[in-house]
């Protein structure tokens, strides 16, 4: 995931309803975020929201679409993990992109709807386009399940969202903050460039012990 910055430019009203829903729903969740609420940050009339959106599923759905653009892949990361860095970066901006990363936390926690499925699902697929563009360009390894693959480093990556409270008190820190995220970085790398076993016994003991479960 390679997280882009809110396009400052983007002040249309629906932008602006659209960033006023993202905003008081990664504080509120999506339920207590009322459309009037929303209106009312957004400076205009609950019958424009409406308008331009339809319903609150609706808004949901536009909210959706531009946090999964701000997290889409655009280009092949040199760590196989780009998503640490891209978090870090959007702290270190937080009036810019913090309400998007709480929108994204909060989405994810605490909603169950297929809105959320999809907006999992699109993250998703930006992690495994990132796969395949890294092995093609021969930056990793060949996976024997890439897909699988991707949705291990997207869990790894929405990990110090979700969790972040949990990952700040672990880290020494009241907050996620760039710093608290940069110690990640080295031990990570270090999983990823040089493994966690030193051979691979144990890899082909599971695979043979899997093999044989199959025959039964």
């Amino acid at each position: 995931m390679n997280m882009r910055s809110v396009d400052s430019n983007d002040l249309t009203t629906r932008a602006r309803i659209r960033n006023a829903a993202i905003e008081l729903i990664g504080t509120h969740g999506f339920e207590r975020a009322s459309m009037r609420m929303i209106a009312q940050a957004a400076g205009v009339s609950p019958a424009l929201v409406v308008h331009h959106f339809g319903d609150k599923d609706g808004l949901r759905a536009a909210c959706n679409a531009h946090v999964s653009a701000m997290f889409t892949v655009e280009r092949v990361g040199a760590n196989g993990a780009p998503s640490l860095d891209s978090i870090r970066a959007a702290l270190n901006d937080w009036e810019a992109n913090g309400p998007a990363l709480n929108y994204l936390a909060r989405m994810l926690s605490d909603d169950d709807s297929r809105s959320v499925d999809e907006l999992f699902d699109s993250l998703l697929q930006g992690t495994l386009q990132v796969v395949q563009d890294q092995e093609r360009a021969g930056v990793i390894h060949p996976q024997s399940d890439p897909n699988v693959t991707a949705l291990l480093l997207t869990g790894l990556g929405l990990a110090p969202l979700v969790l972040s409270r949990h990952f700040a008190r672990s880290l020494g820190a009241d907050e996620l903050t760039p710093t608290a995220l940069a110690r990640l970085t080295i031990p990570l790398l270090e999983l990823f460039t040089h493994g966690f076993y030193k051979d691979d016994s144990i890899l082909n003991a599971t695979k043979s012990a899997m093999e044989n479960q199959e025959k039964k």
